[in-house]
């Protein structure tokens, strides 16, 4: 079972391949959900899911380590996003803070991201983060 750069067909662009890895449902399954759902709770999870699971299943040592790597680059992006936005806050007397409320949908829009990768590995598939799983 290849998983990485040529995975499958239909892995682009963060779309689940159309064939699944694991059955739905399976243990397998839940782990690599439960990783990929992770973004609610702490990074930790993915990252505790990772070091446990990765020698036993290639299935959820690779989705485990995608949901560990796009939740700390979700995190990075938004502290840096807030220094930002916090100079420019103070550059612009205060004009720049309205920026801020850019964070709330992005952040939402990524825990949904991170959410919609939990169900598809719960079905079984293999999901792959846009720019992330071609990278690993």
């Amino acid at each position: 079972m290849m998983i990485g750069k040529n995975a499958g067909t239909g892995s682009e662009m963060g779309k689940p391949s159309s064939n699944p890895r694991v059955k739905e449902g399976s243990d397998e399954a839940l782990m690599a959900a439960i990783a990929h759902a992770g973004i609610l709770i702490t990074i930790v999870v993915p990252l505790i899911i990772w070091l446990i699971k990765k020698d036993e299943s290639e299935y959820i040592g690779f989705q485990a380590k995608q949901a560990l790597v796009y939740q700390i680059a979700i995190t990075v992006l938004g502290f840096i996003a807030s220094i930002v936005f916090f100079v420019l806050g103070i550059a612009t007397l205060g004009f720049g803070f309205i920026l801020y409320l850019l964070l709330i949908p992005a952040g939402l829009a990524a825990v949904i991201y991170g959410l919609y990768g939990a169900c598809i590995c719960y079905k079984g598939e293999d999901f792959r983060y846009i720019v992330i799983a071609d990278m690993l």
